[in-house]
C-alpha cells in the first residue's frame, strides 16, 4: 500500500483493518456527539408536516459535524498515522463557517419545498408535487457536492455553488454515485430507521469522501494554484 509522497506503507492486513475500525468507531462517536441536539430534536418531535420547518432547523447541527468528519477522512488520505479525534475537531474548527454558509440556505429551502409538497393537495399545488421533489433533489445534491468541496479546498461561497454545478453536470458518473449515496441514506431511514444512522454515521461520511476524492482531485488540478503541495494546504491548513 502507498501513501501521499511516495512513503511506503508496510503495515500488515488486519493493523490496517483495526486502525480502520478505530476511525469509524471515534468517528462516528464524535459525529452523534456533535449532532446530538439534532437526535434530541429529532425523538421529541411528532412526524408530522407541521414540524418539517422545526426538523430543518434542528439539522444545522450535522452539518458542520459531517464536514469536519469529510476534513478527517480527507487527511488520513496522507497521513494514515493520523488521530482521529485531532483531526475530526481541526475540521471542525476549519470548516464550521463555510458549512454553515452552504447548508444553512439548503435546509431552508428543503423546509420550505418539503411543506409545499406535504401541503400541496390542501392550497392547490398538488399538481406541482413532482416539479418540487425533483428541485428538492437538485437542492440537496447541490449542497452535498459543497460540502465536499468546502471540507477539502478552500474557495469563495459562491464559487464552491458554481464549481458544485460545474462537476455534477460534468462529472455524471460521480453525480449518479452522490445520488446513491442518498438513496442508500434514504433506504437505511425507511426500511431501518433514523436511530440506525447513530452507528453508520461514520461508515457513510467514509464513502461520500471516497465516492467525491475523483471531484476534489480534478478541481485541485484544474483551479489550485500550487496543486503538488499536500492536500490541506490548499485547503484549510497543514495539518
Amino acid at each position: 500500500m502507498t501513501v501521499a509522497h511516495g512513503v511506503r506503507d508496510d503495515r500488515g492486513t488486519l493493523t490496517r483493518i483495526a486502525e480502520m475500525l478505530y476511525w469509524l468507531v471515534l468517528l462516528d462517536v464524535l459525529l452523534v456527539v456533535c449532532s446530538a441536539p439534532t437526535i434530541v430534536v429529532w425523538m421529541l418531535l411528532a412526524p408530522t408536516a407541521n414540524n418539517l420547518p422545526l426538523y430543518g432547523a434542528s439539522f444545522v447541527t450535522v452539518l458542520p459535524a459531517t464536514s469536519a468528519a469529510l476534513w478527517a477522512w480527507h487527511s488520513r488520505t496522507e497521513d494514515p498515522d493520523a488521530v482521529p479525534v485531532a483531526r475530526f475537531l481541526r475540521g471542525y474548527r476549519l470548516t464550521v463557517l463555510d458549512s454553515l454558509k452552504i447548508g444553512v440556505p439548503g435546509l431552508v429551502t428543503l423546509s420550505v419545498l418539503g411543506t409545499d409538497i406535504a401541503y400541496g393537495q390542501a392550497v392547490g399545488t398538488g399538481a406541482l408535487n413532482t416539479a418540487f421533489v425533483l428541485l428538492a433533489v437538485m437542492v440537496a445534491t447541490v449542497m452535498l457536492r459543497a460540502l465536499s468541496i468546502a471540507s477539502a479546498l478552500t474557495f469563495r461561497i459562491v464559487d464552491v455553488l458554481r464549481l458544485s454545478i460545474f462537476t455534477l453536470l460534468t462529472m455524471p458518473l460521480r453525480t449518479l454515485a452522490l445520488l446513491s449515496l442518498a438513496v442508500l441514506a434514504a433506504g437505511i431511514s425507511l426500511f431501518v430507521g433514523d436511530y440506525a444512522f447513530l452507528f453508520l454515521a461514520s461508515a457513510l461520511t467514509f464513502m461520500l469522501q471516497r465516492s467525491e476524492a475523483p471531484v476534489i482531485a480534478r478541481l485541485r488540478e484544474q483551479f489550485v494554484d500550487v496543486p503538488d503541495q499536500h492536500p490541506m494546504t490548499t485547503s484549510k491548513e497543514t495539518p
